[in-house]
């Protein structure tokens, strides 16, 4: 079986839970499988199969030093869709499986006469419009999904979504829910800054549905009875016009912005956290829940359907907006007596297990094979 995936996710979010689905599937995939990536020329990938071959191709417009030159970049852009096409269809493989909703240079997706497959991770545009004012990944989304031979869904959640949006696609639909990257990883070293000091932690982007906002004013409220509680961030750079835009003062005495780390450092963040927050609006999944329950903290998440499905039981919920109850989880969290601490933390390593890359895999190959025979 040969499977070509076209890469525009790592173009968009290289760091990303979703590039790293991919990576996890790829190196899984049966070793008489043939998996071909075609990447962004500015990107690369490791070793993940011993048959993996990888293709590049151009993707930045060479004349673009001037702001006048940004409408000619997009339509060179549009200029290279058929020439990218024809690199994905070289690769002559069984199947075509999309990173995203488009492909790399944001062509809208075509049927060349092998199937596409689509992996669906949640419809957080439809839910927040306003985070897609060009209606553009929306319109993506839905022509994807319509042109999809088989659509593979992150999570029960998803899935559910995905029927009742589509009940005409229904039958083309797979769970395939995400896998537990961090049972394999060693720790790394704590931060010196963090050495004996109580702190929150937050994973990954801060801005739109992932709701920041809603944790730094519990921070803040919480810390008016725990002075020394530090609140750290692990993901992009912090700006302070980004911080502006969310309406927070910045920087602030007590929050520590780490940028990217590596699996090895953020494993020991989860460790040593006194919770790892979570006050996303909205998810497909939750990887980083699965990431905090493996390390071993407490979690505090917002009552967004997937990362109920994703924490069970081993996580206190908070409504997203709610902030009063989230500051009162933050100070049950700093005086949670040790063993009731370690019950739930136990709970938490025994429910990450219940997630596995390997059975990620198993089941997208399985859904590969199906698609094939039918």
């Amino acid at each position: 079986m040969r499977i070509a995936y076209e890469g525009l996710v790592y173009q968009m979010m290289p760091r990303g839970g979703i590039a790293r689905y991919f990576r996890e599937i790829i190196h899984r995939i049966p070793s008489e499988s043939e998996p071909c990536v075609l990447l962004p020329e500015s990107m690369d990938l490791p070793k993940l199969h011993p048959n993996l071959s990888v293709t590049h191709t151009k993707t930045t417009f060479p004349f673009a030093r001037r702001s006048l030159d940004k409408l000619a970049g997009r339509h060179w852009r549009r200029w290279q869709w058929p020439k990218i096409q024809s690199q994905l269809e070289s690769f002559k493989a069984d199947i075509h499986h999309w990173t995203y909703h488009c492909g790399i240079c944001y062509r809208p997706m075509v049927q060349s006469g092998v199937p596409n497959v689509v992996t669906v991770c949640d419809f957080i545009y439809e839910h927040h419009p306003e985070l897609d004012a060009r209606g553009k990944h929306r319109d993506w989304q839905r022509r994807s999904i319509e042109m999809a031979d088989l659509l593979l869904c992150i999570s029960e959640t998803t899935f559910h979504e995905l029927c009742d949006r589509y009940p005409h696609k229904a039958q083309m639909a797979r769970m395939t829910p995400l896998g537990n990257s961090f049972s394999s990883i060693s720790t790394g070293a704590l931060p010196k800054v963090l050495h004996n000091q109580p702190f929150l932690l937050f994973v990954g982007r801060r801005a739109g549905y992932k709701n920041f906002k809603v944790l730094w004013d519990a921070w803040l409220k919480a810390r008016q009875k725990n002075p020394d509680l530090l609140l750290v961030a692990v993901g992009p750079e912090a700006t302070t016009q980004e911080f502006n835009a969310m309406g927070i003062s910045f920087p602030e005495r007590g929050f520590h912005t780490l940028g990217q780390v590596s699996d090895e450092t953020l494993k020991t963040l989860y460790q040593h956290s006194t919770a790892f927050v979570f006050p996303s609006k909205m998810e497909g999944f939750g990887l980083p829940v699965v990431e905090a329950m493996e390390s071993g903290t407490l979690l505090l998440n917002s009552n967004c359907d997937a990362l109920k499905e994703v924490g069970g039981e081993s996580a206190a919920y908070f409504q997203h907006d709610d902030v009063n109850t989230l500051a009162e989880l933050i100070q049950t969290a700093l005086t949670m007596p040790s063993t009731e601490r370690q019950h739930r933390i136990e709970a938490g390593k025994k429910r990450a297990k219940l997630f596995s890359w390997d059975q990620t895999a198993k089941l997208t190959v399985d859904a590969y094979r199906q698609l094939l025979q039918d």
